[in-house]
């Protein structure tokens, strides 16, 4: 996965994680503020509720690479479309600020590990990760008409300059070495078979874009939300921000060089 936000200063002080303060601005009232809202709710439900309150937010692209050194971050002010998805589905499965923090700290890296070379930057470890934790579910393969695709991951290794990070050469071995043997299993419905597969499909299942892109996995990804009769998708886009995209189907097959969908389940509490 492409990561995509930019840099905001941290607060100062400690966290529970060790290190500064990740909330940045006024992040922690905000995570408090959901985290009461979304307790009350079934763990999908409230992620979308709770998406549907950030409509509008700005997109932020490229911030987690844009810090000096790798730090945890927390920023529920400005998104890409991973750290969306990702810190609402920590978000539903927090009752504390700290409860918080360890989540997105384990979701985000590999071992829960805080370094560039452990963070999952490609979205198939993610939801790897993610559903070795019990917190999701890959619900593709038991959707009609999906295929597999083997699929090498090398993307970073050969477009180091889209990342700032890599330009630090213990960062670009480290990677290079990871993507030496990395490759996944993708499981996805093909675009011309998605159209039949919607009525599967619940209000915040997270969908993933899966890409025509040499040594790249997915491109995009967000929620989804059935409403009035259809299938849409919630999620951070360049240029936009926070949006509903009406008509998962059509929303899909207009993206460039998308060819399918895979899609998770969040896993209640």
């Amino acid at each position: 996965m492409i990561p995509l936000s930019t840099a905001l200063l941290l607060l100062a002080g400690t966290t529970a994680a060790g290190g500064s303060d990740p909330f940045v601005a006024d992040s922690l009232r905000m995570a408090q503020q959901a985290m009461g809202i979304m307790s009350e709710r079934p763990v999908a439900q409230g992620m979308v509720d709770q998406a549907t309150r950030w409509l509008g937010r700005p997109y932020d692209a490229g911030s987690l690479d844009r810090l000096s050194r790798e730090r945890l971050r927390i920023d529920l002010t400005a998104f890409d479309c991973l750290l969306l998805v990702e810190q609402l589905l920590a978000l539903a499965h927090s009752r504390s600020r700290d409860d918080l923090i360890e989540q997105v700290r384990l979701l985000r890296y590999d071992g829960g590990e805080v370094s560039f070379c452990r963070r999952h930057h490609y979205f198939s470890r993610w939801a790897a990760a993610a559903a070795d934790r019990g917190l999701v579910r890959d619900i593709t393969p038991d959707l009609p008409g999906a295929v597999t695709r083997e699929r090498p991951l090398r993307f970073m290794g050969r477009h180091p300059h889209l990342y700032r990070p890599m330009a630090q050469a213990g960062n670009r071995a480290c990677i290079l070495r990871d993507e030496q043997a990395l490759r996944v299993r993708q499981t996805y419905v093909p675009l011309e078979r998605l159209g039949a597969v919607t009525p599967w499909l619940r209000s915040g299942d997270i969908f993933a874009l899966v890409t025509a892109v040499p040594d790249l996995d997915v491109t995009h990804t967000g929620l989804l939300e059935r409403r009035q009769g259809r299938v849409d998708a919630l999620h951070a886009a360049p240029g936009r921000g926070v949006m509903r995209s009406p008509d998962l189907v059509r929303y899909a097959a207009g993206v460039p060089e998308v060819i399918g969908v895979s899609v998770l389940r969040p896993s209640d509490r």
